[in-house]
């Protein structure tokens, strides 16, 4: 997940060193700029087929790879969890 995720960031803002500065400040550097923030939840959301409410999450989320990476995770447990309590099918 962590690779998929470098390669949508690299290709939205054409910075293409992320796998080597994992640890960089995305919005302190200027990675991520206002309209690239809205792209990457675009695609996130439909890469990993979850539902990102930018309001409900911390700002601070977005700023490092590993807590992108992390909250993709826990949408997609959340949502793993939820279809088999409604018996639908991921």
């Amino acid at each position: 997940m962590e690779e998929k995720i470098i390669q949508i960031i690299e290709r939205l803002t054409g910075f293409k060193d992320l796998k080597n500065n994992k640890d960089i400040d995305l919005i302190e550097n200027e990675i991520i700029d206002s309209l690239a923030f809205i792209e990457l939840v675009s695609s996130l959301e439909d890469e990993f087929e979850i539902e990102i409410q930018p309001t409900q999450i911390d700002p601070n989320t977005w700023r490092k790879l590993y807590s992108i990476v992390n909250l993709v995770t826990e949408l997609k447990k959340y949502k793993k969890g939820m279809n088999q309590k409604t018996n639908k099918y991921v």
